[in-house]
């Protein structure tokens, strides 16, 4: 009984390709081709993957932008091509999101004056109203009366400002900026 012994992988492999050898020269790529080592194979898989996955991003925004229209949120700009802008019920909702990453400024005790924000929004526009009102307390203003706020706060009071003219309601809420305070 003899014992065979057999050889390693390595050594299996190489001396097949000794074998293979006058059939496929290492010059020709067909033995690169042959065990996967073709980088051209590899460069091109990878355009056809960029391709691809810049062709899902592109569906993605296309998808997500028809969902804010169909919400809503965006329509055409006036007199522009191409061009779109936040509709009221998307500046509330940008408001929102907006006002809970707000970072409120802290009054300092030398600060003087502050700046007040008076709205009469009747009440069919009920939602909207209290809506704005939330904007306002996320934002860091202090409610006076019941459509009265004030805040120290410069930034929030042009955030305010911005919401209130791209909602088209200058006629309803005035902006007072108060230089003392007493």
């Amino acid at each position: 009984m003899s014992l065979k012994i057999r050889e390693p992988l390595t050594e299996r492999v190489l001396a097949r390709l000794t074998e293979l050898e006058p059939l496929f020269s290492m010059t020709s790529g067909a033995a690169y081709e042959l065990f996967g080592f073709n980088d051209l194979r590899k460069m091109r898989r990878w355009n056809r993957y960029q391709k691809e996955k810049a062709k899902r991003e592109q569906n993605h925004i296309k998808k997500a932008f028809q969902n804010l229209v169909q919400a809503d949120l965006v329509t055409l700009a006036k007199g522009r091509t191409g061009h779109y802008r936040l509709t009221p019920k998307g500046w509330i909702k940008y408001a929102r999101s907006y006002a809970r990453h707000f970072k409120k400024a802290e009054k300092s005790p030398r600060q003087k004056g502050g700046f007040v924000l008076i709205f009469d929004i009747p009440e069919q526009h009920r939602h909207f109203r209290d809506t704005l009102r939330t904007v306002l307390y996320s934002l860091g203003f202090t409610q006076l009366q019941k459509s009265v706020f004030f805040t120290h706060d410069q930034k929030a009071f042009a955030f305010a400002g911005r919401i209130v003219a791209n909602c088209e309601l200058e006629d309803r809420v005035k902006f007072i900026i108060a230089n003392k305070v007493f």
